[in-house]
C-alpha cells in the first residue's frame, strides 16, 4: 500500500475552473510512489462543477469534497468568522485552512494550497520535507517586502518581523502538533476576545499565533510573480497571488506554465472569455485593482491603532504557540 498525500484547497464556486488548473497540474507532475487525496473544502461548488473536476478521480489519485460552513459554524465562537471578512478578498471560505487540522483527525501532516496556483514540480518533495516540531512550513511573503506600509503594518500591527512573515497560501502542515496546542481554539479565542481587523485575516492570525514555530521553505515552493521578486528559474509551485492573475491579466510572469495546464483542465474555453471579458470592462478592472490600494490603505490606518496583535502578545506571551 503507498502512502497517501492529502492536499487541501479552500474554494467556492467562482474559483472551480482555477482548481482544475492547480489540480491538473498536481496530478501531471506528482510522484508515482504516492497515493494521493485532494481534498476540496468548499461552502458552495455546484454539481457541475464537482462533476468536472472529479473527471481527475483515478485509484492513486482522488478528489472529494467536504463541505465546511455548517461544520464551521458548530464550533464554539465561530460566528465570529461570518462578522469578520477583511480586505478587499477576503470571503469566508479563506479560514478554512485554520480548521483543517481538527476536521481531519486521520492525517498527522498535509499540505494546504490556495487555489490560484499551479505545480510545476512534485509535490510529494514538498510533502517530504522534514518539519521537526515546527508547527509549520511556509514560505516568507516577498510579495510585500519592498511596499513600505505592508512592512510597517507587519512590524507594528501584527507583531512579527516583515522579513520573515510567510504567505499562507501554500502550507505544509504539522497536523498532529497543530491538534496538540489546539491552533483552532487560540484563533476562535483571539478572534472572539479582541477580534481584529487584519489586512490578511488568516494569515495575520497564523503568523501571530506561530512566529516562533515556522520551518522557513525554498521560495521555489511558492514563486510570486511580482516586479519586486528576482524571477526563478525553476519554481515548483507558482502562487498568482493578489492581482497578478493570468486570468485577469494579459501578462503576468509565469503565465506561460499557468496556461500550459488551464489547456487540459477542462476550463480553458470559459477562463479564455472571462479574462477577455474582463480586461474590456474598464471599471470592473478599475474596480480589482484600487482593492489592491485598499488594502494598502487599510494596512496605514490599522498601524495606528492603540490595540493590535503586537500590543495584546507583549503583555500576554502564552497566547503565541509554540513548537
Amino acid at each position: 500500500m503507498k502512502p497517501v498525500i492529502p492536499v487541501f484547497f479552500s474554494v467556492n464556486d467562482a474559483y472551480a475552473p482555477f482548481l482544475s488548473v492547480a489540480i491538473h497540474s498536481i496530478k501531471e507532475n506528482a510522484s508515482r510512489r504516492y497515493n494521493y487525496c485532494i481534498h476540496v473544502l468548499t461552502d458552495d461548488i455546484s454539481a457541475a462543477n464537482r462533476e468536472k473536476l472529479s473527471r481527475f478521480s483515478d485509484p492513486d489519485f482522488r478528489v472529494e469534497f467536504y463541505p465546511l460552513t455548517e461544520h464551521l459554524r458548530a464550533l464554539p465562537g465561530a460566528s465570529r468568522l461570518e462578522q469578520h471578512r477583511f480586505g478587499a478578498f477576503a470571503s469566508l471560505t479563506i479560514y478554512f485552512r485554520l480548521f483543517i487540522p481538527v476536521l481531519f483527525p486521520q492525517y498527522d501532516k498535509g499540505i494546504y494550497l490556495d487555489a490560484d496556483i499551479v505545480v510545476p514540480g512534485d509535490i510529494s518533495r514538498l510533502w517530504e520535507e522534514p518539519l521537526g516540531n515546527n508547527l509549520i512550513g511556509a514560505c516568507a511573503d516577498y510579495s510585500i517586502q519592498h511596499i513600505a506600509p505592508f512592512m510597517h503594518y507587519i512590524d507594528e500591527y501584527v507583531g512579527v518581523d516583515h522579513r520573515n512573515y510567510v504567505n499562507s497560501g501554500v502550507l505544509l502542515m504539522n497536523m498532529r502538533r497543530l491538534r496538540q496546542v489546539d491552533m483552532a481554539g487560540h484563533f476562535l479565542h483571539w478572534l472572539e476576545t479582541y477580534g481584529f481587523d487584519c489586512v490578511a485575516p488568516d494569515q495575520d492570525y497564523l503568523n501571530a499565533l506561530c512566529w516562533d514555530a515556522i520551518h522557513y521553505l525554498d521560495p521555489m515552493w511558492d514563486a510570486m510573480p511580482s516586479e519586486r521578486i528576482s524571477f526563478l528559474e525553476d519554481p515548483q509551485i507558482i502562487h498568482f497571488n493578489l492581482d497578478s492573475k493570468p486570468w485577469l491579466n494579459e501578462s503576468v510572469p509565469y503565465d506561460d506554465v499557468f496556461w500550459k495546464y488551464a489547456r487540459r483542465s477542462g476550463y480553458y474555453a470559459q477562463i479564455r472569455r472571462q479574462q477577455a471579458a474582463f480586461l474590456k470592462d474598464t471599471k470592473a478592472v478599475q474596480r480589482y485593482h484600487s482593492g489592491i490600494e485598499g488594502l494598502v490603505k487599510m494596512a496605514v490606518e490599522l498601524t495606528s491603532s492603540p490595540v493590535s496583535f503586537r500590543s495584546i502578545i507583549s503583555n500576554r506571551q502564552e497566547l503565541r504557540l509554540c513548537s
